[in-house]
């Protein structure tokens, strides 16, 4: 009987380290599919577009590929990320500067437009700035692009503006009225 019962104690301790062994070494899985969250840095914003040269504008200001390949390139900045803008601001520095040395066009050379001229390069310089700011918030770097969208617009609605008035001179001959009036 003693033997009997030195048996089943050993089979139970056996048993009972098996369980224990098996129990521990479980392996627990682990849900690793979960999805990365993008910070606000990282979502793309959609943008008010980028005004157009008039048919007019455009005939007169062909040649001047500078403005087209900036045009261009701000057209990136209508669906693009925070990150993604400041990734690109030295570059869109570099087209504003080869824009205006690259200024030939007399009827252009107006006070008006290189103010504008001026803001544009001051706001795209700040978002030069913002890639420098380790705590800069994405709402800060969206508000900077629509800026530079927008004086961009206000650009190119100048040499639009400008283009239809020297139309509108040229279609009327200011000298001949006046001279038939006396």
């Amino acid at each position: 009987m003693q033997r009997i019962l030195q048996f089943m104690i050993r089979h139970i301790i056996i048993l009972s380290i098996s369980t224990f062994l098996l129990v521990s070494c479980k392996k627990t899985v682990q849900n690793t599919t979960t999805k990365t969250q993008k910070t606000g840095m990282q979502i793309p914003v959609k943008r008010r577009g980028i005004d157009t040269l008039s048919s007019l504008s455009r005939k007169q200001v062909n040649d001047w590929m500078e403005y087209e390949n900036l045009n261009s390139y701000l057209k990136q900045f209508n669906n693009t990320s925070p990150n993604d803008a400041l990734n690109m601001a030295v570059e869109l520095n570099e087209y504003i500067k080869i824009l205006k040395d690259s200024l030939k066009i007399e009827d252009l050379k107006t006070n008006s437009l290189n103010a504008r001229f001026n803001v544009l390069r001051n706001e795209a310089l700040r978002l030069t700035d913002m890639t420098r700011i380790p705590a800069i918030q994405p709402d800060q770097v969206n508000a900077q692009i629509d800026k530079i969208l927008l004086v961009f617009n206000s650009y190119t609605q100048k040499v639009n503006t400008i283009y239809s008035k020297k139309k509108f001179d040229e279609e009327i001959d200011l000298d001949n009225f006046f001279n038939t009036n006396q």
